[in-house]
């Protein structure tokens, strides 16, 4: 696009000329669009460095240092969102930001790797709908918990949760997770934050002594989060496709989610106490956005907001593993027992605090190269990074190249090209095509007769789904392509789906 905001260094990468100098790299080939929406956006976010300054000028002793915004990334995947766009990577000092890493805090994406081949299934497809259907909708999930277990699970993430469960449990789904307690470190930060405080989530743990099954664990969760049951179509770098075992036609499992409600919760808290901490003496942000200081003076609000954001985090963690478990029970009720070896987990949506700087990710998935990735599983191949497609298209394995003027960062995804409501208004007839070969399971089993009898009901679950058509995101393969051309993130394998299940 013509904008002159913006100046191309090479064929990845444009720079955004921003009046404070703050150093924005965009990394989006000739062939990935700029939403104008997205930079104007991006505008009113780096008010930011404007508010903090003005907060330094009347009340200095809440920094611990001078505060400023560090660098800004952002990835291919790149578009307006509300207050900080999808795919902004945001390093800050002396300061940091709770909304910017997005209301769902802790989506992130998840991958398994099967002993099961595309061809073993091929003849179970629906068979497996409906018994994906029965698991994830029709009350199939029993993950039956204490209280107690609640409680490890949000203060003390995965591992806190295996601290809690005797392997004496073996009810439901709790079968087959003791086996996933080995894999934690192939999990981001091994899916365990340290929360103090539950301030707010009462009522999800319950008493704590009696057994319940909740209505928010094994939840996928709308928009464009889903699980998939995918195929290895291509691998594009042998060495580490064969590191990390994945193999041609091979089923993969991969869960896009995050923290529900849980983090609705928490992140409406995070910005009730940052508001609160904010000078009486200044006019409130226009933006909407609030910093929050690196400062002893602020200490008790940081703790308390730090509680909040690893309390999401840590349910989040657990979510994708009961969805991706939750695909495994069903895949195994139609074919046979299968090995599923975790791939890896992380967020991408989240905000790192170290000293008295913080590198906020929305819609950012992390990229560390082989430096950053020693001491882990990863260390000769760089971090694994999951970008899945739009509905229906190709997702990526890709390895992490460490780029540091792209926040160590990459894309979570194709990103939107047209907005929900623009979606609904593309053509049906295109729409309608690509339903008819697609395989996707929704709470309506839409192949139903008695369901086909309700018009009404099946428009308003087609008008849902054509928000997330493929038609709706920007072209994955130019996206990854500029994810390897700039140096962010080296190609893998690629995955096609075989089933999608959306929420």
């Amino acid at each position: 696009m013509s904008d002159d905001r913006l100046t191309r260094v090479d064929a990845q990468a444009v720079r955004v000329n921003h009046p404070s100098q703050i150093p924005i790299s965009l990394f989006a080939d000739q062939r990935v669009p700029i939403e104008r929406q997205a930079l104007d956006e991006l505008w009113q976010m780096l008010e930011l460095a404007e508010t903090v300054e003005r907060w330094h000028g009347v009340a200095p002793d809440d920094f611990a240092g001078q505060p400023h915004i560090e660098r800004v990334a952002l990835t291919p995947d790149f578009h307006k969102a509300q207050g900080v766009p999808v795919g902004t990577v945001l390093q800050t000092s002396g300061f940091f930001v709770p909304q910017a890493i997005g209301g769902d805090i802790n989506c992130g994406m998840r991958s398994h790797l099967t002993s099961l081949t595309a061809e073993q299934i091929e003849p179970h497809l629906n068979a497996l709908e409906t018994a994906l259907r029965r698991r994830f909708f029709e009350g199939g999930r029993d993950i039956a918990m204490t209280g107690l277990q609640r409680q490890a699970l949000l203060q003390g993430g995965l591992e806190g949760l295996a601290g809690a469960v005797p392997t004496s449990q073996q009810q439901g789904l709790w079968r087959v997770w003791h086996e996933q307690v080995a894999s934690l470190d192939k999990t981001m930060n091994r899916g365990s934050f340290s929360a103090s405080s539950l301030a707010g989530l009462e009522d999800f743990i319950g008493d704590l002594h009696a057994t319940s099954r909740d209505a928010q664990i094994g939840s996928i969760g709308g928009g464009n989060h889903f699980v998939e049951i995918q195929r290895v179509s291509r691998i594009l770098e042998p060495v580490t496709a064969h590191a990390w075992g994945l193999k041609l036609g091979a089923v993969v499992v991969m869960v896009h989610s995050g923290s529900l409600s849980i983090g609705q919760r928490c992140g409406a808290l995070a910005k009730r106490l940052v508001r609160g901490a904010y000078p009486l003496a200044l006019k409130h942000p226009d933006n909407g956005l609030y910093p929050l200081p690196f400062g002893e003076a602020q200490q008790s609000t940081i703790d308390a907001v730090r509680d909040g954001l690893h309390a999401a985090a840590n349910f989040a963690f657990a979510n994708r593993l009961f969805l991706a478990l939750m695909a495994r029970d069903a895949l195994e009720a139609v074919t046979s027992e299968t090995d599923f070896e975790l791939l890896y987990d992380a967020p991408h949506n989240f905000c790192w605090l170290d000293g008295d700087t913080a590198l906020h990710r929305k819609g950012a998935t992390p990229s560390r190269g082989y430096s950053e990735m020693q001491h882990t599983p990863f260390a000769y191949h760089g971090e694994p990074v999951l970008v899945p497609g739009s509905m229906g298209a190709a997702s990526y394995v890709m390895a992490g190249s460490g780029r540091s003027d792209a926040l160590w960062s990459a894309s979570h995804g194709a990103g939107r090209l047209r907005s929900r409501g623009a979606a609904m208004r593309a053509s049906e007839h295109d729409f309608t095509a690509f339903m008819e070969r697609f395989r996707v399971v929704t709470p309506l089993d839409l192949r139903d007769p008695h369901v086909k009898s309700r018009p009404d009901i099946v428009i308003d679950k087609l008008k849902e789904l054509q928000q997330e058509a493929p038609f709706a995101y920007k072209d994955i393969t130019s996206v990854i392509d500029t994810l390897s051309g700039a140096g962010m993130a080296r190609g893998v394998a690629m995955l096609e789906p075989i089933v999608t299940v959306k929420g």
